[in-house]
């Protein structure tokens, strides 16, 4: 996501976050992913998180919902401002995505949640790069995004005249260029739109981990590894 895009962000944030309260209460479906997602990390023996294009934070609030630490990072500072008035248990912070401020296997996981509609497809193999580096090996990543229809431009949203444009992502793309990035994918989902919540396509959920994993079964304690 490049700096102007950002900056549409910085205009409309205080809109955005009114419309956008609660990513998961409505959305049962993916809060099982969350759910799902999280559990997988912490039977491989994770416990650290980092959501990337946190927007007002919704996301970074479900993951440690779930059990993770989790902070969240974003390009617009007033999103980021947003995102710590709602959820002050949570650390967040101004940063792009495509140069996070962290040291090399810093987080056990890393969540993408609708961070990745203003990337091209052909840049995605970068940015998921960028996400591996400050992966433990072990560790996880999960994406969202839209799939299955042309992309979306608004020259005016949330009472503002901007200029954004929403990819909607091909799920078999998506797949090929994170194998391209090292990760191997470990699940793949996708529901139909929900018309009542305004959503103008098909969602898609990614899974993926960076190598070899080790789950621990809680109730026999057996260690399953795969690739």
């Amino acid at each position: 996501m490049c700096g102007r895009v950002y900056d549409q962000y910085e205009l409309i944030a205080t809109e955005y976050a009114q419309a956008f309260p609660d990513d998961f209460g409505p959305r049962p479906f993916d809060r099982a992913v969350f759910r799902s997602f999280a559990d997988l990390v912490a039977r491989s023996g994770g416990s650290t998180a980092l959501d990337v294009g946190c927007g007002p934070g919704q996301a970074a609030a479900e993951l440690t919902d779930c059990g993770l630490r989790a902070e969240g990072i974003d390009g617009s500072a007033a999103m980021v401002s947003l995102a710590q008035q709602r959820w002050p248990h949570v650390r967040f912070q101004a940063a792009d995505m495509f140069d996070l401020p962290y040291e090399a296997g810093t987080f056990d996981a890393v969540c993408a949640w609708y961070s990745i509609i203003h990337t091209p497809a052909e840049v995605l193999p970068e940015l998921f790069t960028r996400f591996r580096r400050v992966l433990t090996d072990p560790g996880w990543l999960l994406l969202g995004f839209q799939t299955d229809a042309p992309p979306l431009t608004f020259d005016h949203a949330y009472g503002r005249d901007v200029a954004l444009t929403f990819l909607r992502h091909d799920t078999a793309t998506v797949c090929a260029a994170l194998e391209a990035s090292g990760f191997s994918v470990y699940a793949t989902t996708k529901r139909a739109r929900l018309a009542h919540l305004d959503e103008t396509a098909a969602q898609a959920m990614v899974i993926a981990h960076t190598s070899r994993i080790r789950l621990v079964d809680s109730r026999f304690r057996r260690r399953c590894w795969f690739r």
